[in-house]
């Protein structure tokens, strides 16, 4: 069974992964980390956590002083999103 904090932080993922994919968070938009822990009320490490899996997926880069830039959708990024996806259904 998922600790508490794993199914928030998964939760975190998938709303921006949606976000990222239907174009409402498009590419080249900026995120600041430490701003979104205090929009959503969440610890900064569980942010950080959420995003660091984002970019293993392709979908945003790291960037110095806490920022995350979204990254354009490409195939690659997107097949591993389907894996990933695919994966967690299992």
């Amino acid at each position: 069974m998922d600790s508490p904090m794993a199914t928030r932080i998964d939760l975190m993922v998938q709303r921006y992964r949606e976000a990222i994919v239907t174009k409402r968070l498009k590419p080249g938009d900026t995120l600041d980390v430490a701003e979104e822990a205090r929009r959503l009320n969440a610890p900064i490490a569980r942010v950080r956590q959420a995003f660091r899996i984002l970019a293993n997926l392709g979908l945003v880069s790291l960037e110095p002083g806490g920022q995350v830039v979204v990254q354009p959708n490409t195939l690659q990024s997107l097949q591993s999103l389907e894996f990933d996806l695919t994966r967690r259904r299992a």
